[in-house]
């Protein structure tokens, strides 16, 4: 996140996704302040608030204070924390290092991020506003640009049992398309430790991902819903990661993990039809293992 950015098109979606998912849990938010940078128009996407027949109802109180804001002509991430619009929220806003040579960066980044952790206490909703996401391909924490992205390993360190983490990610132009990248993604933070790994995918503007683990079921029945009052502009995008495509996945054990996963996560599932959803993906992707061990 940076200053710059404050009342934009992304500003909006995330809030509109907060208070919807929020209510009954004690919300943590971690803007990940970055340093205004100006070589790009990043932050200029917010000729949406000229348009309120169009946008205002997706939600009326945040359309309204982030207009205040940017009229106001002080855009900045302080802005946003209005208690009108994130009622208990606690904030983290000290900006990740960024200065010095990549061993410095590299243990200011440990020691911010321990601040970060300790500052967060019990709260069991946690929402982290990389500036780009989660980390990219060859990303080190001590790079020049790691400031602008989450590592899997610092997710790692904040899950708990009980807390759900809703997570930035603007996409990217990833081989297969951004539907492959969200499930691509899926996979790894359920590796990393997630059990379970949904969206909420917003193509306004530009295309971004809001990755919401291990939220339970009640707030993922919140979720859902939200997409409505965007007219096609937001989706949600649940169990992610449970399942590779079956043009990648053709072998007799890569069909059998996938089924596999798939009645663990039905196992855990308390809804019943999604239980059952996740119970004829996992005899499909069986029937694919016979398949594949009959023609090997």
């Amino acid at each position: 996140m940076q200053d710059r950015y404050a009342g934009d098109i992304g500003d909006y979606v995330k809030l509109a996704i907060l208070r919807a998912i929020a209510p009954g849990r004690a919300l943590w938010i971690a803007w990940w302040l970055y340093p205004d940078e100006d070589h790009n128009g990043d932050g200029r996407h917010i000729g949406y608030l000229d348009h309120p027949d169009e946008w205002r109802a997706c939600d009326p109180t945040a359309f309204d204070h982030l207009k205040a804001v940017v009229t106001s002509g002080e855009r900045c991430v302080a802005a946003l924390e209005h208690p009108a619009v994130l009622p208990g929220a606690r904030l983290f806003r000290e900006p990740v290092p960024t200065g010095g040579t990549a061993s410095e960066r590299r243990l200011a980044r440990t020691a911010w991020f321990a601040r970060l952790t300790e500052a967060l206490g019990d709260r069991d909703l946690l929402f982290l506003d990389p500036d780009n996401g989660l980390e990219t391909k060859s990303f080190d924490i001590g790079g020049s640009r790691a400031g602008k992205s989450v590592a899997l390993t610092e997710l790692a360190a904040l899950q708990r049992p009980g807390r759900a983490i809703l997570v930035y990610h603007h996409q990217t132009r990833m081989r297969g398309g951004h539907d492959r990248e969200l499930e691509h993604w899926g996979e790894r933070l359920r590796a990393t430790g997630f059990h379970q790994v949904d969206a909420l995918r917003a193509s306004a503007y530009s295309a971004r991902a809001f990755f919401l683990l291990d939220a339970p079921p009640e707030m993922r029945a919140r979720a859902e819903p939200v997409t409505a009052a965007w007219r096609g502009r937001l989706s949600w995008r649940p169990d992610l990661g449970l399942g590779a495509s079956t043009e990648e996945q053709t072998d007799v054990s890569a069909c059998v993990a996938s089924a596999t996963r798939l009645l663990m996560a039905a196992a855990r599932e308390v809804d019943l039809q999604r239980r059952g959803k996740l119970m004829d993906e996992a005899m499909r992707w069986h029937a694919l293992a016979v398949r594949a061990d009959r023609l090997a």
